[in-house]
């Protein structure tokens, strides 16, 4: 079996930094998953890690071993497209990463800020908790 590629929300990174024992932390060391994240998220990330104060060269490092991809769209295209999959505009883009880079799956803590069933069906996207997906990894054995 490849490797299954996964699209990363901010939060699942900044959770792997606070924490060694977590879920993400887990996802982020896995040698069956290919990790993926946006630019916007890399920015997001920059700016939650500072706001919270961790460690710069812990984020850097991390975030070198995540495959990066570019949206190749303007922000009013990212939310006009993808505005139908969130119920916050601020998380259109993370749709947007997930769809462009051809993930499975997308990879979130915060499944209430995303309509999980239209990104299913619409988009052929799964939406998981960290925890959720490991099960799921898990159950491929």
């Amino acid at each position: 079996m490849g490797k299954i590629q996964v699209f990363l929300d901010t939060d699942v990174i900044i959770s792997s930094l606070l924490s060694r024992t977590g879920a993400s932390f887990e996802i982020l060391k896995h040698p069956a998953v290919k990790k993926v994240i946006s630019r916007a998220v890399k920015e997001e990330l920059v700016i939650v890690a500072k706001r919270l104060k961790i460690e710069g060269h812990k984020t850097k490092k991390l975030v070198e071993d995540i495959n990066s991809v570019t949206l190749g769209l303007t922000k009013s295209r990212i939310v006009k497209d993808y505005q139908q999959f969130v119920f916050d505009q601020q998380d259109c883009h993370v749709v947007a990463g997930a769809k462009v880079s051809k993930s499975r799956f997308l990879l979130t803590h915060n499944l209430k800020h995303y309509r999980v069933d239209k990104i299913k069906t619409g988009l052929g996207i799964m939406v998981f908790k960290p925890g959720n997906f490991l099960q799921y990894l898990r159950s491929l054995n």
